[in-house]
């Protein structure tokens, strides 16, 4: 009996998918995760949010329940951020640069 009811739990929570992670595009009122359904961007969370342009493909994981969803990651590209080194290239040389400070 025991073995049964912990199938049963055990399969409702298979079955309840308690988060879910999803990939979709920055549109300008939200993200589009297929061609039918758009997040509202209201919905939408986390620090990655502010730095997102529309066309921008990104990793989303959802909360049980569907009412929020979480910006993990902005597929292709890159950031320079505080006290990283940056290498730019001119007429055959290279210069190193410590970023001291960034601004969106």
């Amino acid at each position: 009996m025991i073995k049964e009811i912990k199938t049963i739990v055990q399969n409702y929570i298979n079955n309840e998918k308690l988060c879910n992670i999803s990939m979709g595009t920055v549109e300008s009122d939200g993200i589009r995760i297929s061609e039918k359904i758009v997040i509202p961007d209201e919905l939408i969370k986390g620090n990655l949010k502010k730095y997102t342009s529309p066309g921008d493909k990104v990793n989303l994981i959802r909360n049980h329940g569907g009412k929020e969803y979480y910006i993990f990651e902005i597929i292709d590209k890159d950031f320079i951020v505080k006290d990283s080194t940056v290498t730019l290239s001119k007429g055959g040389s290279s210069y190193k640069y410590k970023v001291e400070d960034v601004t969106k």
